[in-house]
């Protein structure tokens, strides 16, 4: 007798969606992280936990998207990972 495992069904986009937000929405709580800037430059900056685990703008804390939202990375945070900054605020557009 043979037993598949259970095939779990692939999430629509609203559910992935509401995850996604829930999970941002967990990662608001702001903190003091020592950030090491491209170029070497070390700033302690007041960042929310998803700005400081890379989800969101360092500077407008839009998540990333597409076009002027589209994110680049400006540093880093030693055992957290990378920061980063969304086209328009590179820009100055923000």
């Amino acid at each position: 007798m043979s037993v598949e495992p259970e095939r779990s069904r692939a999430l629509d986009g609203t559910t992935k969606q509401l995850l996604w937000d829930r999970m941002i929405s967990g990662k608001q709580t702001i903190s003091t992280y020592v950030v090491v800037l491209d170029g070497g430059t070390v700033e302690t900056l007041e960042l929310t936990a998803a700005q400081a685990e890379g989800f969101e703008c360092l500077t407008c804390k839009a998540q990333c998207s597409n076009g002027a939202g589209a994110f680049q990375p400006v540093g880093r945070i030693p055992s957290v990972g990378s920061v980063f900054q969304c086209i328009a605020c590179l820009g100055g557009a923000r």
